[in-house]
C-alpha cells in the first residue's frame, strides 16, 4: 500500500532542504545528522513500497572543515596513566598497549586473551552492518605483565577483564 502524499516530489525536496538549512543554524554535524536520518527513513519507506521516492535523493552533506586530531605525547599520556588508580592504570595500559577502541576493551573476555601464545582478540562494530568483527593483537611485554597480574587477582565467575558494578 503506497501512501498518497499531498506534497509534490518538488515540495517535499523545498521542505527537507529548509530543514536542513534550519538545523544548519545549530551546526554542520547537526544539519548532516538530519540529513543521514532522512535519508535512512525514506529509503525504509521506498523499500517497504511505503513512498514511492525518496526526496534527498541527490541532496549532498553540507561541507564539513576537518580538523587535524589532537595525539598527546608519549610523555603526557604517561603523566594520566602515574596518577590514575591501579585498575585505571590497568585499563588505560590495555588501551594504549592494544591501540584499541574503548569499547573494544570494555568488551574484552579473559577467552579473548592468549598467555601462551601472547595475543588478545579484540572485537569492533566498526565494519558495515555493525557486526561483531575480531582481531587478533600480539602483546607487548607490558601488557603480558598487566593482563597476567590481573588475571591472577580475577573473580574466575566474572568474564570480563575489566568489569565494575553499576551504581545507580
Amino acid at each position: 500500500m503506497v501512501f498518497k502524499t499531498f506534497l509534490d516530489q518538488k515540495s517535499l525536496e523545498n521542505m527537507v532542504r529548509d530543514h536542513i538549512f534550519e538545523r544548519n543554524k545549530i551546526s554542520v554535524y547537526t544539519a548532516n545528522k538530519d540529513l543521514r536520518y532522512l535519508r535512512a527513513t525514506f529509503n525504509y519507506g521506498v523499500n517497504k513500497k511505503l513512498i514511492t521516492s525518496n526526496p534527498t535523493e541527490g541532496m549532498q552533506f553540507l561541507p564539513v572543515e576537518k580538523k587535524v586530531q589532537h595525539v598527546p605525547p608519549t610523555e603526557d599520556i604517561n603523566k594520566v596513566i602515574e596518577v590514575a588508580d591501579p585498575d585505571t592504570q590497568d585499563y588505560l595500559w590495555t588501551i594504549r598497549e592494544t591501540m584499541a577502541r574503548v569499547s573494544e576493551v570494555n568488551r574484552l573476555v579473559w577467552d579473548d586473551v592468549n598467555f601462551t601464545e601472547k595475543y588478545v582478540i579484540l572485537r569492533t562494530r566498526k565494519k558495515k552492518g555493525g557486526h561483531l568483527t575480531p582481531r587478533k593483537i600480539s602483546m607487548t611485554r607490558k601488557l603480558v605483565d598487566v593482563l597476567s597480574r590481573r588475571y591472577e587477582k580475577a573473580d574466575k565467575t566474572k568474564a570480563w577483564v575489566f568489569w565494575h558494578r553499576y551504581w545507580s
